[in-house]
């Protein structure tokens, strides 16, 4: 919801105009079983459920990604017969604040450090879908996780250590890096254990410009992009998993794009991936 302002207007002050409002969209205060709080922003589609219950499409760091996969979500389901994608629960979960994202807070949820990521992936499937069936019948048969850089990362954790959990999982930018790589030795874990019943989804995403920049300009920042990777690494994970035949891995490079900039374009095609998987339809 947006602040009413007065605004100028022909050199006069025009009245206060009523809050902007997203329809079918609420904004819950949500405190944890351990006392943290966090804000959850969740759409309901107008139309009936299904038997089994929407989809639901989980977004962490919901206060930056939410609206904009919210916006690619009603516009896809506006047009089904070009994209494929029915209506689904959109569910960000965010922290209160302004920020759009909580550099602390993030850390201490998505990385796997003391157990973080693990107690998160509790929640979320715990007490914080269970908020979320408060409002609408849900299908826990058709989760899909979405991240982005450590967000990316913690998705592929959750595939890692609980590939049961979510159908489809989208790691935007994951953070590889993080640790001295050390998601490579839960990657191994994960690829030696059983497989599950069903084959996950994963959908890994980097920008074409993550890896490099001008370094005459900024010498810093161009050191950080070749320690981190972030190409050449989600490169390798795609390879590797889509390889294993344990996973059914698509990779997309979207070119000319940086670390943020991407974002837009990620969100778009997890709404495609996860909600319909119609890739390549174009609109007559």
């Amino acid at each position: 919801m947006l602040r009413p302002e007065r605004v100028a207007f022909e050199g006069h002050l025009a009245p206060a105009l009523p809050p902007v409002e997203l329809p079918h969209t609420h904004s819950l205060a949500f405190t944890s079983p351990g006392g943290a709080e966090y804000r959850l922003l969740v759409a309901i589609p107008p139309e009936p459920a299904p038997a089994a219950g929407f989809p639901v499409l989980v977004l962490v760091d919901g206060d930056a990604l939410f609206p904009t996969a919210l916006s690619a979500a009603r516009l896809q389901t506006g047009r089904p017969e070009v994209s494929g994608v029915g209506p689904a629960v959109i569910l960000g979960v965010g922290y209160p604040g302004a920020a759009p994202f909580d550099a602390e807070r993030r850390r201490q949820d998505l990385l796997p450090t003391d157990g973080g990521a693990d107690r998160f992936l509790d929640l979320i499937a715990g007490e914080i879908l269970t908020q979320v069936e408060k409002l609408a019948p849900i299908d826990r048969a058709r989760l899909s996780l979405v991240g982005h850089s450590f967000g990316g990362l913690f998705v592929l954790h959750a595939l890692f250590a609980r590939p049961g959990l979510f159908r489809s999982h989208v790691a935007g930018s994951p953070s590889i890096w993080w640790d001295e790589r050390a998601i490579l030795a839960t990657r191994t874990r994960f690829l030696n254990s059983p497989a599950t019943a069903a084959l996950p989804r994963l959908l890994i995403t980097v920008g074409g410009e993550e890896q490099t920049c001008d370094e005459r300009r900024d010498p810093q920042r161009a050191a950080r992009l070749r320690m981190a990777q972030m190409v050449d690494n989600a490169a390798e994970m795609a390879e590797v998993l889509a390889a294993s035949g344990r996973v059914d891995c698509e990779h997309i490079v979207f070119a000319g794009e940086n670390h943020i900039s991407v974002l837009p374009a990620v969100l778009s095609r997890a709404v495609a991936f996860a909600l319909g998987g119609t890739q390549g339809k174009v609109s007559p």
